[in-house]
């Protein structure tokens, strides 16, 4: 067993930057804490509200970022009785108000028939390293999975294949609840879970040092839903739409005083349409060849998907948290294909091709966390492990019919090819994170975290042999691959506000990784050892009168993945086939990001440029040989730049309506001399 000694750095993240800080802890008449109470500055010559915040577990409360100026508190919790206090007063030698503890007394003699609370969630909001798209009531994609719900937020696209890409890049770090987790990885996991399950989507595009610096594009953070609300509470959604979708989620939570139990269980029904068609143009020595590929087909889906937890509160300032998630979805495609090959414009042959393709995925997080809130609200403990399993089975069934160009069959009409490709994963993540208030203008985070995974993947493929007349093996493509990871890093960040309009915030991450690829039926072995340093940087100027300016750096890295190291080919279509590359180094990037944000009562706009500079880039190089096949692998190049600019406005005229405009544009230019 390896053993790896990290140094704890002390510089490190975010920063509560403000003008002036209220604290204030809310309490019944029997002295315990009041959760979700309002706590509200007034403006003392008007009346009217300036800022607020709700109170948590412990009945305490911090609002941050308050002006100067002269205000009127008001504490409201329903039930009890408003509670006011006068002359307020922040100033710069006065920035940091305790009021301590404050005792409501409830109302008397009151009858309550109906109670309608309302609330209003921003379709989107910003802070300094990341951008939150609140999706849970998005009602453009009840009854759809997460891939239609990714296709809504700004810049971020899904392919047909399910694979996302952040800004056009497709190297993009997938997490569920802050976590590495099988529930994300896989062939159509990420459509597998229904949207319903979803309450906040979270993109960050160039991290800090807190983050895992996996993912060129950055990371997309998915929220599973959670109930926190005290009593019993219960809810149900159904949707149902054309074409045979149906969906439904079931919410329930209980809490009383000292344990939080909820649990949430969607379920997602599809049968949909997968059509394909292709052509492609060879020149091979004097003859042009020509192939046409149309495809018809169905595509079957459906999906459960379960979070299971409870919070316990050992003590105001203390919780442990275990919760249990997983998902299991089937996936059946049916298709019929046609082939036409040509010769410098003459048709050659054709064949039909019939493919039946069902796959099941399945898997699980186990979840368990430890929080250990300071006093006077001087930061907090996270202690988190995680272990996530996967397992997918895929299926493969393929018969072909060969025909001259006047429809009879060729001298050996008939193929047949029978395909099962197996996947397990097994990862377990442990982390310690530590944040420091050391004052009201500075800011320290430092953490430790290990993983250690393992991803095996298998593939068997079977084949009629017309010679001997039998289902034979291919000895070319059956091959099973072991891929062991164990990463261990340290971080730290210093954060500082200079001045009311001006903060910053730097960090670095230290990394070591040990990787083995290792090819079981030829026991052969890539071992890869590497030390790493990440470092990042946010300046951010102004503030929510004349907007904010941000101007950040990272350092990340993209590393191979299994598929991308495998040598072995796979391919549902013998005339297209795809195989890794086992020598491949992990690429690293330097991404630079500009921009502004202003938000109005009901308009906000985001802008940004981006850079991007990528050395030892993993490219996809697609290769052809004169028999007509086509290999698609995998490459080290020199490097490349990409260089970006997005702009994304929301406008929401009334409570019930809101809109969403975004434009990204980018240009990628890459040196492709290639690492052999």
């Amino acid at each position: 067993m390896r053993i790896f000694l990290l140094v704890l750095m002390t510089s490190l993240i975010g920063t509560s930057f403000s003008q002036g800080i209220l604290e204030v802890r809310v309490m019944d008449e029997k002295d315990n804490p009041i959760e979700y109470a309002n706590v509200r500055l007034l403006d003392k010559s008007d009346s009217s509200v300036v800022i607020g915040g709700y109170t948590l577990s412990s009945g305490r409360v911090t609002i941050e970022s308050i002006p100067y100026g002269d205000f009127i508190g008001e504490i409201t919790f329903f039930g009890y009785q408003n509670y006011y206090i006068n002359n307020i007063s922040f100033s710069k030698s006065d920035k940091k108000i305790n009021l301590n503890e404050i005792q409501m007394s409830k109302l008397k003699n009151q009858n309550f028939e109906e109670v309608v609370i309302e609330g209003k969630t921003p379709l989107m909001e910003s802070s300094i390293d990341k951008r939150t798209y609140n999706v849970g009531e998005d009602m453009t994609t009840m009854g759809g999975g997460l891939t239609e719900l990714l296709n809504n937020i700004p810049s971020v696209e899904v392919d047909n294949d399910g694979n996302v890409s952040l800004r056009g890049n497709g190297s993009v770090t997938i997490l569920i609840d802050g976590r590495p987790s099988a529930m994300s990885s896989g062939d159509g996991a990420l459509e597998g879970i229904p949207a319903s399950a979803i309450e906040r989507i979270e993109l960050v595009t160039n991290p800090s040092a807190k983050y895992d610096p996996d993912g060129t594009a950055g990371i997309i953070n998915i929220v599973l839903k959670k109930k926190k609300l005290r009593g019993i509470n219960l809810n149900v959604d159904l949707t149902a739409a054309s074409e045979k979708l149906f969906g439904g989620n079931v919410g329930f939570n209980a809490r009383t005083e000292k344990v939080n139990f909820y649990a949430n269980y969607s379920f997602r029904y599809r049968e949909g349409y997968r059509n394909n068609f292709n052509e492609r143009t060879s020149l091979i020595n004097d003859t042009t060849v020509f192939l046409e590929q149309n495809r018809l087909g169905t595509d079957f889906r459906r999906s459960h998907t379960v979070k299971v937890g409870s919070d316990f509160f050992i003590s105001d300032r203390q919780v442990i948290g275990i919760s249990a998630s997983g998902t299991y979805n089937d996936r059946i495609r049916r298709g019929d294909q046609v082939n036409y090959e040509s010769f410098n414009g003459d048709l050659n042959k054709y064949w039909e091709r019939d493919m039946y393709d069902p796959r099941n995925r399945q898997s699980i997080d186990l979840n368990a966390d430890y929080k250990l809130d300071f006093k006077e609200e001087k930061g907090n403990l996270i202690i988190a492990f995680t272990q996530s399993i996967g397992d997918e089975l895929s299926i493969g069934e393929f018969e072909e019919y060969y025909y001259n160009p006047d429809g009879t069959p060729l001298d050996n009409p008939y193929q047949f090819q029978n395909q099962e490709r197996t996947e397990y994963e097994n990862t377990f993540t442990a982390s310690a994170d530590l944040i420091r208030n050391v004052s009201d203008k500075i800011r320290i985070d430092a953490g430790l975290k290990a993983i250690i995974s393992e991803d095996i993947e298998s593939n068997y493929l079977e084949y009629y042999d017309s010679i001997s007349d039998m289902i034979v093996p291919d000895p070319n493509v059956n091959n099973e691959l072991s891929f062991t990871q164990e990463i261990y890093s340290a971080y730290g960040i210093f954060g500082h506000q200079l001045a009311d309009r001006f903060k910053y915030q730097v960090g670095v991450r230290l990394e070591q990784a040990f990787s083995e690829p290792r090819l079981i039926n030829t026991n052969e072995s890539f071992e890869n050892n590497y030390f790493s340093l990440f470092p990042s940087a946010h300046v951010v100027y102004g503030d929510k009168k004349m907007g904010e300016i941000f101007l950040s750096y990272s350092r990340r890295i993209n590393r191979p993945r299994a598929h991308e190291l495998n040598p072995f080919p796979t391919y549902s279509d013998p005339l297209n086939l795809r195989q890794g590359n086992p020598a491949l180094s992990p690429e690293y990037i330097n991404s630079y990001e500009l921009g502004y944000e202003k938000i109005w009562p009901k308009l906000s706009l985001t802008s940004s440029i981006y850079f991007k500079e990528t050395v030892d880039r993993i490219q996809r190089i697609r290769q052809f040989y004169d028999d007509g096949r086509s290999v698609t692998t995998y490459a080290n190049v020199d490097e490349s730049y990409d260089l970006g600019v997005e702009l994304i406005g929301t406008y929401s005229p009334f409570d019930w309506w809101k809109n969403m405009i975004s434009i990204n544009a980018f240009e990628s230019r890459l040196a492709a001399n290639i690492n052999e």
